[in-house]
């Protein structure tokens, strides 16, 4: 039994013979006469409840008493997400044919009981109001059915995210100034990228809206803008948007410090983090046939670029050079280098290593020397010997 439903009995000639309100017992009809036919009518449901459709019924010339039963069913709506989670927030409202709201609610956790519907009737369930980071849901359209069956409707809410990443890395990129406008050019919703994507705000299904990036990050090239529609499809849609960095190849020449000719030997250089390079970022063997050394795809910041094997015949430098990336341009050692194409060149100078006479060659020089002093020596005593003895004969 249902309490609270105001209910009448109407005549065939459509006078009323009979109103009350339900109670927890049946309630005994007033005014009938044996024979006749009658109307029974739900003017007012009980809360929650859908309005039932008229009955007619005949009360009979048996004598045997009559039970008529009105059954009211219930319409249940609930907003849920995609996984068919409940959405708190919402604001609904349902809508007769002629636009007149019956029911207004905010959703909650359990399905809210849709009051002053009638049975046949159809409704437009439209959200007025949708929960930040959700997009607006498109009406839609219920019949009350005249089945004794209870009637669940879900309305579901989709979400769009927008994810700014990384061209090179695929990471998410923090620091871009984004902005959705519609169609029209009235800006939706403005946000600064962070690590995780964002969920727009103020979107509706079935319509078209513009993503523009306003400011990119640093050391970043500025994105196109993207166009894109909120299907009605009910799954999440994730737009990516994604910065190319900006990167430049640093050419590293091979030359003799003396004659500045170029050295086409084998040589290895390193790139560090730190001015001490203690922290290699990696170290490249040169190209033979160009005497260059070439770093690849430096992104924005500092960097130091050390010998970490000289060519053959030439000394180690322990020179460092600090290699700036930036708005201003690229600088070794803070001289701006000629950019062709993002290939920044600069020349790194090394000595030969000189040719030093060892002690050893030195004593058998001087030994040599020694030997022929003594034997000219020798010669020029015998001479005068000889001398002496002729003359003394």
């Amino acid at each position: 039994e249902i309490e609270g439903a105001t209910i009448q009995v109407f005549d065939k000639e459509g006078n009323k013979v009979d109103e009350w309100v339900s109670e927890k017992e049946a309630h005994k009809i007033k005014n009938l006469v044996e024979g006749e036919t009658y109307i029974l009518h739900e003017e007012i449901a009980s809360e929650g409840y859908v309005k039932a459709t008229d009955i007619s019924f005949e009360v009979t010339e048996e004598k045997i008493n009559q039970k008529i039963t009105m059954i009211d069913k219930i319409v249940e709506l609930q907003k849920v997400d995609v996984d068919g989670n409940a959405i708190n927030g919402a604001t609904i409202q349902v809508l007769d044919k002629e636009g007149n709201i019956v029911d207004e609610w905010v959703t909650e956790e359990e399905p809210h009981r849709i009051e002053n519907l009638i049975e046949g009737q159809t409704y437009i369930v439209h959200e007025e109001n949708v929960p930040e980071g959700y997009v607006k849901a498109k009406d839609i359209e219920i019949t009350v059915t005249d089945k004794k069956e209870n009637q669940y409707e879900v309305m579901i809410d989709k979400i769009v995210s927008i994810s700014k990443k990384d061209l090179v890395t695929g990471e998410e990129l923090p620091g871009a100034e984004l902005e959705i406008t519609d169609k029209d050019g009235n800006v939706i919703d403005k946000w600064t990228s962070t690590d995780t994507p964002h969920n727009i705000v103020g979107l509706e299904e079935d319509q078209e809206y513009t993503l523009t990036e306003k400011t990119c990050p640093y050391g970043y090239e500025q994105a196109e803008s993207i166009t894109f529609k909120v299907t009605e499809e009910k799954i999440n849609q994730l737009i990516e948007m994604k910065d190319m960095p900006i990167l430049k190849n640093i050419k590293v020449i091979k030359a003799d410090y003396d004659t500045r000719e170029i050295i086409k030997e084998d040589f290895i250089f390193g790139i560090f983090e730190d001015l001490e390079c203690t922290k290699l970022i990696k170290e490249v063997k040169s190209d033979k046939e160009s005497a260059t050394v070439t770093f690849e795809d430096l992104r924005y910041g500092e960097y130091y670029i050390k010998e970490l094997k000289a060519p053959k015949n030439y000394l180690l430098s322990d020179k460092v050079v600090k290699i700036e990336i930036n708005d201003s341009g690229t600088f070794a050692d803070g001289e701006l280098l000629e950019d062709n194409d993002s290939v920044c060149t600069f020349t790194y100078f090394d000595k030969v290593i000189p040719k030093i006479q060892t002690g050893n060659e030195t004593n058998y020089i001087l030994l040599a020397s020694s030997i022929v002093i003594s034997l000219i020596g020798i010669g020029i005593g015998i001479i005068i010997l000889k001398r002496k003895k002729n003359i003394n004969d």
